[in-house]
Formats: C-alpha cells, structure tokens, sequence
C-alpha cells in the first residue's frame, strides 16, 4: 500500500528534476516522500513477517486458513465458510454420509453427536450415535460404491387401513388399491428385484416413513 506509490512518486520526481525546470523543487519534494514511503513499508512487512501464523486446512474443502495463533476450539473457514472442527487444538477427521431419503452429501466428524440431513432436514444416523446398533443402521447410508443387485422386502405392513402405504406402495409397483391390500395380507413380501442399492435405500426409507417396515439384500 505504500511501497508502490512512493516507487511511482520516486519516478515521477526524478523525471520533474531530470528536465531541471520550476518543477525541480516539486520533484525533490516528491523523492523524499517517496523514500519515506517505501521504508515506512519496508518497516510495515518487517513487522507482520514477525507475527505468528498458524495454517488451519479446511478438511471440507482444503481451502488454508491463516490465523494468529493456535485455535483450541472450532472455527469458520473463510472459504466455504463451514465450521472446522477442532478439539484441543487438533483437527478432527471429516466424514461422509449420504441422506438415506433425498441422497444429499452430509459431513460429521467424531464431534457430533446427531446429523440433520442439510437438504431435506431429516434426522441422518451416523456411527457416533447409539453405539453398535446405530453403527449398523449407518452402514446403509454411507457413500460406497456396490453394484450388486438388491432385493427389497416388505416385512411389517404397519397399522390396519395404512391408506399412506397403500398409496406409496401403488406408485411403486403401479398396482391398483385391491392388488396393493391382497399383497400386504401376505407378508412377508418380495416388492422388487434386481434393483440397485441406492435405489433400495430410498424405497425402503418411503415405506418406514409410511410406517411399514421394509429390508433389502442381495439377490440370489
């Protein structure tokens, strides 16, 4: 901020002297203040080299953040501006977890204690939560790549008269009401095969919103 125009007032000067006219006198006015620009400068860069920085990488988007001294606690990163989570002054580990309704990217790290899926505001079960139980259910949410064919099953129809099933399970299968009541009388019940998993995931989650009760595993 100062280097520069006391370079460009240094110049301009030397020109005014080099034509030894009435602007000499300006032009000696203007080299002195441009040297006095450029050490005041030179003092100011010697003086932040001395100040401490301490890098932060964003584990979300790799974006360096540059602070002043060790953060203890978690801090914003100026990039993506999401909360870097730290404890004690270390950077914990972020991980990935798609919602198990809408398929959107979520993050979490050993911190958190529950996850609200970003995009629909679903609860999401993460592996720090409800110990090997929830371990468990998280497995069908995390990003993975499978191409193995999946059956799904229904298991548990929910509550006699379950119109919000019957209508879900219509769409699905594009069965009329009658065929749809015929099949929930006979549990449990093969819905779809051959279906990829991510595909699975969601039905499944579709039937558990209407309170039924679905799986999904290899097929044989």
């Amino acid at each position: 901020m100062s280097i520069i125009p006391g370079v460009i007032a240094i110049a301009v000067g030397a020109l005014f002297i080099s034509y030894q006219s009435v602007l000499s006198t300006l032009g000696i006015v203007l080299v002195v203040m441009g040297l006095i620009a450029i050490v005041y400068g030179v003092i100011q860069i010697t003086q932040m080299n001395k100040i401490p920085s301490f890098p932060v990488k964003c584990p979300f988007c790799n974006h360096k953040n540059d602070f002043t001294e060790q953060p203890m606690t978690d801090v914003r990163c100026d990039e993506c501006q999401r909360s870097i989570p730290i404890y004690e002054g270390r950077i914990l580990r972020v991980e990935q977890v798609r919602c198990g309704y809408c398929n959107h990217l979520n993050y979490y790290s050993e911190k958190s204690t529950g996850l609200i899926c970003e995009n629909c505001n679903r609860i999401v079960p993460i592996a720090n939560e409800g110990g090997p139980q929830a371990a468990a259910s998280f497995e069908h949410y995390t990003v993975h790549d499978d191409d193995r064919p999946y059956d799904l099953v229904l298991t548990d129809g929910g509550p006699a008269h379950n119109d919000e099933l019957v209508n879900t399970l219509q769409q699905m299968l594009a069965l009329n009401r009658n065929q749809v009541k015929q099949m929930l009388e006979e549990l449990p019940l093969v819905l779809l095969t051959g279906i990829p998993k991510k595909k699975a995931e969601l039905l499944k989650a579709q039937i558990e919103i209407h309170h039924g009760k679905a799986e999904f595993k290899v097929s044989q």
